[in-house]
């Protein structure tokens, strides 16, 4: 019996059009058979997150495929589903699924969603008796949570989203994690205070908790002392000392899957003003390179594609990075879990989001900027799309475990008939 799942569409993905879609980084353009391709565009549940492609977007065009640009995420789960929209040449993505279970996947708006939950004639536990879990969807709502969890596994657990939504909870954890276990250096972060006239803003940011995607980051030039922006409800103003190197080397974001790394977008300023590019990581430079390199004038080439060292070299840069970031993230996933008292979604799947700093020593340092975690991950499949299929495939084993183990744990069985 193959697992059912129930993924709940956030509308803040949706496109109005295939036009608006372009420029975004979680959107992709893919080929598929076109009976298949039609299944998709003509499905009135995934509207706004499919259509259909331009052939130009693609590196070659095969005869008998349809272009379709579709937001990464749909993509992820068609690639895990049984529904049989798997691309014919990814050999690697069809042979990995003969190997594991696979996943029966439903997709629902959310706005359906919203109303089954909320209207007062809805029986919504035997509505979704017959999932073994739901994907998304209650991270938007607040009071409906903890009645469906008592029904059915829900990733990732609400309490886990609620505290990570505070954003200061998980850069305490990372100030002590940097502090007492693996030696990096932090920014200085402090909850922004509205009522300290007397503050200084000089080499400091504001972003806000609950957003993601830098929509709430007021750089030091943009921070008005006189006019500090407002609280939202329980999410709270922050105030973090400016990190000059972000700007300057960009991030490392790193996908990792059972706390393993799987692959690694770096993003960082181009060689135009306001101009940032990403490109998925093969071989990086190590600190001690970096440092060397911020000497002379440099151009993002020199950062993202470094030119010459042997392949140990390269190797021990790549493996500075990945065994920064892997310590850092089973620290936190300790702290969440002795916190939480049940297993941290970052186990499964997280982004990890790193760049560098000085520290107080004056030697340069990996920090980590940012977690994510859940529904939202940002995939940056328009790099390679092909590595949102790999992320399905690694994905889709530990999401299976994970749903067996939560139901049994509840006593719950499912109907594979309803």
């Amino acid at each position: 019996m193959s697992c059912r799942v129930l993924v709940v569409l956030d509308p803040q993905f949706s496109r109005a059009s295939v036009q608006d879609s372009y420029g975004c980084m979680d959107w992709v353009t893919h080929d598929y058979p076109a009976l298949l391709a039609a299944d998709l565009l003509r499905n009135p549940t995934l509207h706004g997150f499919v259509f259909r492609g331009k052939t130009s977007q693609l590196i070659s065009q095969r005869p008998g495929f349809v272009p379709v640009r579709l937001q990464e995420k749909v993509r992820m789960f068609n690639a895990v589903d049984d529904s049989g929209l798997i691309p014919g040449t990814n050999k690697l993505l069809l042979w990995l699924r003969i190997q594991h279970r696979g996943m029966d996947v439903e997709f629902m708006k959310f706005e359906d969603f919203h109303d089954i939950l909320i209207s007062t004639n809805s029986d919504f536990r035997q509505r979704f008796r017959r999932y073994h879990s739901i994907w998304g969807g209650i991270d938007l709502m607040v009071d409906p949570r903890q009645i469906l969890e008592s029904i059915m596994p829900v990733w990732p657990p609400s309490r886990e989203v609620l505290r990570a939504s505070r954003k200061f909870n998980v850069i305490m954890d990372l100030d002590q994690i940097a502090t007492r276990m693996i030696n990096s250096p932090r920014p200085l972060t402090t909850i922004l205070s509205h009522t300290n006239v007397s503050q200084s803003f000089e080499g400091f940011i504001l972003k806000r908790e609950g957003s993601d995607c830098t929509r709430h980051v007021l750089l030091p030039d943009r921070v008005d002392p006189l006019n500090l922006p407002p609280d939202l409800g329980h999410f709270r103003w922050l105030k973090q000392s400016y990190v000059p190197t972000l700007q300057q080397l960009g991030e490392w974001r790193m996908i990792l899957v059972d706390c393993k790394p799987l692959y690694v977008i770096h993003t960082a300023p181009g060689n135009r003003e306001q101009e940032w590019v990403f490109l998925h990581r093969d071989a990086g430079l190590s600190l001690a390179e970096m440092s060397l390199l911020m000497r002379e004038p440099y151009v993002f080439d020199d950062i993202m594609d470094p030119v010459g060292g042997t392949l140990a070299e390269r190797h021990l840069a790549d493996l500075e990075l990945e065994s920064f970031v892997t310590a850092a993230l089973s620290q936190l996933v300790c702290i969440e879990e002795e916190f939480l008292g049940t297993s941290s979604s970052l186990r499964l799947m997280a982004r990890v989001d790193v760049s560098v700093m000085h520290g107080p020593n004056g030697k340069l340092g990996y920090f980590i900027n940012e977690v994510e975690r859940g529904v939202g991950i940002g995939l940056f499949s328009t790099g390679n799309p092909r590595w949102t299929l790999r992320l399905a495939d690694e994905f889709a084993c530990m999401f299976s475990r994970w749903m067996t183990d939560t139901c049994i744990t509840m006593g719950r069985l499912v109907d594979p008939e309803m």
